[in-house]
């Protein structure tokens, strides 16, 4: 019984030197791609969100970039947020009214505030749609700011 749990220490040692190979793999098959692309990749603006447990994460990090954690944003979208919460369309709205609100509404005619509501909620909610689905709560703040452009 000894044997068979020293051999599987020992097999565990093996897969992270195994591992550790790999990942110094990566790093030169980096180098690599900068050196024949005469592309540069920016270490300090690379970051690796991990999900669940990650086996030789500062390894990882040292290599591609640095670590971080979820949640974040990522082009403007949420990451590792539920995707029927209220907090991801928090920011939507939120830009929705700060944008229309720069708009004085007595200067433009009812066609151009219609095309500016579409134009403005239109954006910005058809960029979340791609991945989110819409709650009816938020259908109904989106609707409540359009009718008070109006």
């Amino acid at each position: 019984m000894r044997g068979n749990i020293k051999g599987f220490d020992m097999a565990r040692e093996e897969t992270k030197s195994l591992e550790e190979d790999q990942l110094k793999y990566l790093r030169v098959i980096l180098v690599l791609f900068e050196g024949v692309s005469r592309l540069h990749i920016n270490r300090r603006k690379s970051f690796m969100h991990p999900i669940n447990e990650v086996n030789n994460m500062y390894l990882l990090a040292s290599i591609l970039g640095e670590a971080s954690i979820l949640p974040t944003t990522y082009l403007g979208m949420p990451l590792g947020t539920k995707s029927k919460s209220l907090e991801i369309w928090n920011g939507v709205v939120e830009k929705c009214e700060k944008k229309l609100a720069r708009w004085e509404t007595h200067y433009l005619s009812r066609g151009g505030r219609l095309t500016l509501i579409s134009s403005i909620l239109d954006a910005l909610l058809t960029y979340m749609l791609s991945l989110f689905p819409i709650l009816a709560r938020i259908t109904k703040r989106l609707d409540n700011i359009r009718k008070k452009f109006l």
